[in-house]
């Protein structure tokens, strides 16, 4: 069996972008000047995106099953290719979240006859 894996690495402004439907949801302001925007870890191991505005108000924390779906949406948004029976989760890749990809291709069995060797 071949495992195909695809890392989709989102900018800070592509991240700021994807969770704005889910601000304007939960009701925050999605116009919120950004200081920054930070990817971490919580303490089940999750991914947790952070963004600090930069007037000085509360930092806004987002979970792994808000942010999940945020990213999602943002991918079919913009056209990427997610395969629909792809295993996808999400990752902390140097200072940036990234989704990853992971599709199994392939036959198990090999293709070759053993009377044939």
């Amino acid at each position: 069996m071949i495992l195909e894996s695809r890392s989709i690495v989102f900018s800070d402004e592509e991240l700021f972008l994807a969770l704005r439907p889910v601000m304007e949801t939960n009701g925050t302001n999605a116009d919120v000047p950004l200081k920054n925007i930070f990817a971490r870890l919580d303490s089940e191991g999750e991914v947790t995106a952070v963004i600090q505005p930069a007037d000085g108000s509360a930092e806004i924390v987002f979970e792994s099953r808000e942010l999940g779906p945020a990213v999602l949406n943002h991918c079919i948004d913009q056209g990427i290719p997610l395969p629909r029976g792809s295993y996808k989760e999400l990752a902390i890749r140097g200072d940036h979240i990234a989704l990853i990809v992971r599709l199994e291709t392939g036959a198990v069995q090999s293709e070759i006859d053993e009377d044939e060797e």
